[in-house]
């Protein structure tokens, strides 16, 4: 089942992509520190589980009703990530979150992971379709799910830090926004040819 590594790359891909999700840990990382912020990431963990649970349960239901659920949903949500990527390119909507978000609470990063339009993509499209077959399956998936979750997580953080630094210029904010839209383009490649 996963002995295609190019499930673990699309992973990788998507959650690199900028999001709720990432914002929030990026503005936290810089308000609280990445020590502090690090005891977050198994809620971001538990809330893509739950909601990658609740969608695939969900187009598992409305398969025998209308058979191309999983074909719309794989392709709105993978329009999705080309848009955030391409937002990157002209908002600095890290600063913004950051500004609107200045205190972050555990639930918050929760429900912003349970809303996450992420969570339909893996469940559409990049877990393989043996996930949801037996325990044991599910259980293999997310252990790689959550292997690949940290260091992306981490780097959010890290990430967050530098960009939100009051020290760190105008120009250096805009290569550290353009290097990343230019990595997020590149991400996104994998999915898309899942897709096909």
């Amino acid at each position: 089942m996963l002995e295609n590594w190019f499930f673990l790359a699309a992973v990788f891909a998507v959650l690199m992509i900028p999001g709720p999700t990432n914002a929030l840990l990026a503005s936290c990382a810089h308000q609280q520190g990445i020590a502090k912020t690090s005891l977050y990431v198994p809620i971001q963990l538990a809330g893509y589980a739950y909601a990658i649970g609740l969608w695939a349960l969900f187009i598992h239901l409305m398969q025998p009703i209308w058979p191309k659920i999983n074909l719309i949903a794989h392709i709105g949500s993978s329009l999705y990530t080309l848009i955030w990527a391409f937002y990157l390119w002209q908002a600095k909507h890290l600063e913004k979150h950051s500004q609107t978000h200045p205190a972050i609470k555990l639930y918050q990063l929760f429900f912003a992971t349970l809303k996450n339009p992420k969570a339909l993509l893996f469940a559409a499209g990049i877990f393989p379709m043996q996930t949801w077959e037996h325990p044991s399956n599910a259980l293999r998936v997310f252990s790689f799910f959550s292997i690949i979750l940290i260091p992306t997580a981490f780097f959010w953080m890290c990430f967050g830090r530098a960009l939100l630094n009051p020290d760190n210029s105008q120009k250096n904010a805009d290569r550290l926004y353009k290097g990343s839209a230019v990595l997020l383009v590149v991400c996104v490649l994998p999915v898309l040819i899942g897709l096909l």
